[in-house]
């Protein structure tokens, strides 16, 4: 279960694999592969949307690897039965701590789309919540983070959609920093011709500042 970091371990010199930053992209699913991606994690970077399903996608990571259950009946389920978190103290692993939420709501004119709004926030005041109750599942923070604004600014991002520059940067292959000095028409492997506007991902990479600045 610990694989991918013993892996790490093992491919790179002990002084430079503490410089190292490893990010490991997971399925919703909690496939095994899931489970070592977690193990072998120290931190949690959990990307959402404004709806509710993104609400019990947060709920089945609170319950799947931190044994917080919604129900007492699920609870009193768990207690009978071998669980990913049973195993993990039986062999004393480490589980990973929350490191951010990352939303990507923004639209392409109007910042974070109006209509999904107080979904978002529902979603906010849920993990504000689940930080309140539980805050050994959290990174720690250097400011003292006393009401939901604070709380907010340091565990939540904004993300704007990357639309046509995302895809083609997966498909060129060419990191999003680098698209500006590239141009502004792309040649896509099907052939098609697409021309992207500079500000556009321009924005796109003053978002992932901004996200990694919180790492």
């Amino acid at each position: 279960m610990t694989a991918i970091k013993r892996l790490c371990q093992s491919e790179f010199d002990k002084e430079k694999y503490k410089e190292l930053v490893v990010f490991i992209d997971c399925n919703p699913s909690f496939s095994i592969y899931t489970q070592m991606a977690l193990l072998s994690s120290d931190y949690l970077i959990i990307p959402i949307m404004a709806d509710f399903t993104s609400l019990e996608g947060i709920k089945g990571i609170l319950m799947l690897l931190y044994e917080q259950y919604p129900s007492e009946s699920l609870k009193k389920y768990a207690s009978k039965v071998l669980t990913f978190n049973k195993q993990v103290k039986r062999f004393e692993l480490k589980l990973p701590k929350i490191k951010q939420f990352v939303f990507n709501n923004y639209t392409s004119n109007k910042g974070v789309a109006n209509a999904y709004n107080s979904i978002r926030q529902e979603l906010i005041n849920f993990c504000y919540e689940q930080y309140q109750h539980f805050p050994q599942y959290f990174t720690k923070n250097d400011n003292p983070l006393n009401c939901l604004s604070t709380w907010q600014n340091a565990y939540v991002t904004n993300v704007k959609d990357f639309h046509s520059s995302g895809k083609v940067s997966a498909s060129l292959g060419i990191p999003l920093h680098q698209l500006p000095a590239q141009g502004q028409n792309f040649k896509m492997p099907d052939g098609k011709e697409i021309t992207l506007a500079k500000h556009r991902y321009k924005e796109a990479v003053e978002n992932i500042k901004s996200l990694v600045s919180k790492l």
